[in-house]
């Protein structure tokens, strides 16, 4: 029961983010990029604060990253909030926050994180010797390679964590402008050595304009799961 849950409460994101509405003048034009004091055109955000943080980093051209602890074995309350035109994205995101009890934000050479209060989750913080990427390859690919690396799955065990089941495979959502497949661009390598799998997470949507990563735990009856997946790319 609790693996349903779970999946379905992650299957309802996905669709929530479909609801985002926002001023039909500005879709798809990202306003001023690479600033957390950038304005935002009129928003009505409804869904979790992970999906809501996902819509504002994509308005701004920002990538991202979001880290959420869940007391219970779904994704948490879920709201609405309303964006007046020329809002900072600095003041959205904190709105946001008030919907969990305990979380914070932080921008970083044009990649915005959102994190639990607490800091850092121990799994994010785990070292990877090496890792070999390409930035022509779609982020939620390369996401399924990082979470079979051995440093990842070892970690989350010695921690008491679980893979949390995601029937399907992952799914990403269309927030706003043209989803429709892209090129795919030329073969870009890079190789990642002894940083941490946060670094490598926020260094490969950081290459992919909009695309944000997501991380999750949840606290269930039949031990703790955690979840890697893709919000936007």
């Amino acid at each position: 029961m609790n693996k349903l849950v779970v999946v379905a409460a992650l299957f309802h994101m996905v669709c929530s983010a479909g609801a985002q509405t926002t001023s039909p003048t500005t879709a798809g034009v990202p306003l001023s990029p690479k600033s957390s004091s950038a304005t935002l055109s009129e928003l009505q955000l409804r869904g979790s604060a992970p999906t809501m943080f996902a819509t504002l980093v994509r308005e701004v051209g920002l990538s991202g990253g979001v880290a959420t602890s869940n007391e219970g074995c779904s994704r948490g309350a879920e709201g609405t909030v309303s964006v007046p035109a020329g809002t900072s994205f600095e003041k959205a995101v904190t709105q946001i926050a008030k919907l969990r009890t305990a979380s914070k934000w932080q921008l970083d050479d044009g990649v915005a994180n959102f994190f639990p209060a607490g800091g850092v989750p121990p799994l994010l913080e785990v070292q990877i010797r090496s890792f070999s990427w390409d930035r022509a390859t779609p982020v939620r690919e390369v996401l399924d390679r990082l979470r079979q690396l051995p440093e990842v799955i070892q970690e989350a065990s010695k921690i008491g964590l679980r893979e949390a089941p995601i029937e399907g495979g992952s799914s990403t959502i269309c927030i706003r402008g043209d989803c429709s497949e892209k090129t795919k661009p030329a073969t870009m390598p890079e190789t990642e050595e002894s940083v941490s799998l946060l670094t490598v997470l926020n260094r490969l949507v950081r290459a992919h304009n909009g695309a944000v990563w997501d991380y999750s735990e949840y606290r269930c009856d039949n031990g703790s799961l955690f979840s890697l997946s893709v919000l936007s790319e």
